[in-house]
């Protein structure tokens, strides 16, 4: 299904919908799951990749660079689209989102303090795909 219509689907769909959605877009490849040794496997069907966030790191922008993969997960729908940027950072277990509408000039900041990850996201498309906010054109 392409993202056009998958955007269409979600956008008909309640919330619990969406979030399940969420969740089988983060959950883990089959190839990777494929590769665990003494791990219950229908255990592992149950989890998905979530933030990292503590905020501490063993290498410099090893939480960054995670994050933003989980979110690039979803670029396809068009989240980037309604922003000039979107970005979150995380500190002790408490989320914040920065990010900017397109052709505005204001500076959005916003604490997600008790979010989890799937939360977030949905937070995310709330505040984008499923907004009435301009977007940017991108063909």
């Amino acid at each position: 299904m392409n993202s056009d219509k998958t955007l269409e689907v979600l956008k008909k769909q309640d919330k619990e919908g969406i979030e399940a959605f969420i969740r089988r877009r983060l959950a883990f490849d089959d190839s990777l799951i494929a590769q665990l040794r003494y791990t219950d496997k229908s255990d592992i069907g149950k989890e998905h990749r979530r933030f990292e966030m503590s905020g501490y790191e063993n290498k410099r922008g090893q939480c960054v660079t995670s994050n933003q993969a989980i979110l690039n997960e979803f670029a396809d729908l068009g989240i980037y689209d309604y922003t000039d940027y979107l970005f979150l950072d995380f500190y002790k277990g408490h989320g914040t989102l920065y990010f900017r509408y397109f052709s505005s000039h204001e500076n959005e900041q916003i604490e997600l303090g008790g979010y989890g990850t799937v939360d977030i996201i949905y937070y995310i498309f709330e505040k984008t795909i499923f907004s009435d906010k301009g977007e940017r054109r991108r063909i």
